[in-house]
């Protein structure tokens, strides 16, 4: 996950979620010139900078943040300029004095499904913000992704290298109800006037090479280099097996990946 160039290149279903999902928001959110704003794992700064450009292009400072070091290095390479800026952070750790009641807004963008102490990090996420402030985030629920990790962790091929695979699968994926459990976790820290939404979306592939590049570049594990294109291969293995490729009769070589997954949106005012 800390190859930014890859990400880059292969994070079409984060950015057109992000946008997506705040455009029905951006009523709700109430913009305002002249705010601070802080993205929480904002990866190679490609999304950061693109939702500065569509809804806060005056915005006063916007700063982003990612616990990877490589990722942040790309970002401020590529993206830094008089009001944006990126930085390292870990929302599971301590937050530094400064950044406490900082920011008018928070966001968070596909990153808090990785993260296993959830109310820490939400409890970060509150004090980050200053009064009347508001955080937006979006992250997985259930996503076939996290199911097919696990069967490879099981294979004798993969279990040595796959063997933490359960840190790496959203808290949520297995839940009934997570709506639910993270509204009344908002509401336990604070926040006030909290949505909570637990939205089926789905995401097409045109190619095996697309889905491999875009596992590739969120997959956590740590695998010696030579043996990426074996893993990804079975990775394909078990979607053929799970039924989520469809050919194109007219086209053998026309391949269409769906991948079915539930998004959860959650809104709160400090």
């Amino acid at each position: 996950m800390n190859n930014a160039e890859l990400y880059q290149k292969s994070n079409n279903l984060q950015k057109r979620d992000a946008l997506e999902c705040l455009q029905e928001y951006a009523r709700k959110i109430k913009w305002k010139k002249d705010v601070s704003v802080i993205d929480i794992g904002c990866g190679d700064g490609s999304v950061t900078t693109a939702i500065t450009k569509k809804f806060l292009p005056n915005c006063k400072e916007i700063v982003g943040c990612d616990i990877s070091k490589q990722m942040i290095q790309f970002a401020n390479d590529k993206f830094s300029s008089e009001t944006t800026s990126f930085m390292v952070l870990d929302i599971e750790g301590d937050l530094p004095e400064q950044m406490r009641a900082e920011f008018h807004h928070a966001f968070s963008f596909y990153t808090l499904h990785w993260v296993k102490q959830q109310e820490h990090a939400f409890k970060n996420i509150y004090d980050l913000l200053q009064d009347g402030g508001n955080c937006f985030l979006i992250f997985l629920g259930h996503m076939p992704l996290f199911d097919v990790f696990r069967i490879l962790a099981r294979s004798n091929r993969w279990s040595l290298w796959l063997r933490d695979v359960d840190k790496f699968v959203s808290p949520y994926h297995d839940s009934q109800d997570p709506d639910k459990e993270i509204k009344r976790m908002m509401c336990k820290i604070g926040f006030t006037n909290v949505e909570v939404q637990y939205k089926p979306k789905s995401f097409i592939y045109n190619s095996l090479e697309a889905v491999k590049k875009a596992v590739k570049a969120v997959n956590p594990f740590e695998i010696p280099d030579e043996l990426h294109d074996e893993l990804l291969e079975d990775y394909i293995g078990i979607v053929r097996d799970m039924q989520l490729i469809d050919i194109d009769n007219n086209n053998v070589e026309q391949v269409v990946v769906r991948t079915n997954y539930n998004l959860i949106i959650a809104y709160g005012e400090k």
